[in-house]
Order: C-alpha cells, then sequence, then structure tokens
C-alpha cells in the first residue's frame, strides 16, 4: 500500500493565513444556514462591510463583496495571531486556545465595535448575538485545528524541543561534574593518607 505524505507547511504566517482563511470559510458556512432559516439577521460580508460603508450601499453585490474580503482578511489576520500564541504557548490544548481567543475576539468586535460604533448596521434580535457567539466558536475551532494540521512540526519545535534541548545539555554538564567529584571521593581514605 503506497503511503501520501501529508503537506506540511514551513512558514508560520502562510500557516495562519490558511488557517485563519479555512476557520473563516468555516463560519461562513454555518452564517449562511443560519440566515437562510432567519435564525441572524445579516451575512458577516454585510456586517464588516458596514465598517467601511453605508449599508444602502451594501445592497450591490460588488459591495458584498468588498465586505466579504475584509471579513476574510480580518479572519486572516487572526489566524496568524492564533499561531503565534501557539508557538509561544505550545500546541496542547489548542482547540481550547482556538475557541478562547475567538470567543475574546467576539467580546471585542461584537460588544466595544457596536459601542464605539464601528458599525453602520447593528443586529438588533438576541438570538443574532447566540449565533455570532456560536459562530465564533466554530472559527476558533476550525482555525486552531488547521493550524495544527497543517504547520510542519519545526513550526513549534522553539517552545516543545528548546526547553528538551537546554534540559539534556544540563543533566550531561551534570553527570561530568558528578563523575569529577566521585573520582575524588572514591579514594578519600588515600586522600586523607596523602595529607598526613
Amino acid at each position: 500500500m503506497m503511503k501520501v505524505n501529508k503537506l506540511k507547511i514551513k512558514d508560520s504566517i502562510l500557516v495562519g493565513i490558511i488557517g485563519g482563511l479555512i476557520g473563516v470559510t468555516c463560519m461562513d458556512i454555518s452564517n449562511i444556514i443560519l440566515y437562510r432559516n432567519r435564525r441572524t439577521e445579516a451575512l458577516y460580508g454585510y456586517l464588516a462591510g458596514s465598517m467601511i460603508m453605508k449599508p444602502a450601499k451594501l445592497k450591490k453585490g460588488k459591495n458584498f463583496l468588498i465586505g466579504q474580503l475584509f471579513h476574510m482578511t480580518v479572519g486572516s489576520v487572526l489566524g496568524v495571531g492564533m499561531i503565534e500564541i501557539l508557538k509561544r504557548f505550545g500546541k496542547d490544548h489548542h482547540i481550547i486556545k482556538g475557541v478562547f481567543l475567538s470567543v475574546t475576539t467576539w467580546g471585542f468586535l461584537y460588544n466595544f465595535g457596536q459601542k464605539m460604533g464601528f458599525y453602520r448596521m447593528n443586529p438588533r434580535l438576541t438570538q443574532s448575538g447566540y449565533a455570532a457567539i456560536w459562530h465564533h466558536l466554530i472559527y476558533g475551532l476550525a482555525t486552531s485545528q488547521a493550524i495544527v494540521t497543517l504547520a510542519d512540526p519545526s513550526v513549534f519545535s522553539q517552545k516543545e524541543f528548546g526547553n528538551e534541548t537546554s534540559n539534556s545539555a544540563n543533566r550531561e554538564l551534570s553527570s561530568n561534574i558528578r563523575t569529577v567529584y566521585s573520582d575524588m571521593n572514591i579514594n578519600s581514605a588515600e586522600a586523607t593518607s596523602d595529607l598526613n
């Protein structure tokens, strides 16, 4: 049977961008499903586009695409931030770290953004708020899993293997010191007789 090598990417920025795009795509698929079933008030392309243009202009298809592109760009940037967090703190429990980052981002963008007037289009229904939390959970889960799956192990080696290397060097140095001292202590009777 032929083994297929998995595609692993060594560039951490590229992994973060691709992981963020995968997360945004999963988030948008869920958003479209809920929007068509009238469980949320707006698509994220409209919401992101309302930050840069008036909601009336968003009804044109090309303007919605600009909003969607802006939304996907923000998702990619957050993917780069997520890989940096995983590099710094390790990829263990990556799902929890990804979900935490995405919900924190939701709290900032959704709550602070509305209070500061970032959006010209504000969802009013409570179910839209719940849908936004759900979508950000999906984003965090999908992005963190995509990053860990796509990244070459060397991307995370700085945190995970750096300490092991220094620990093994310390152990080797410690064993050499013990060897020197043990040579001196083995013949302690001879050493005391030489002093007399």
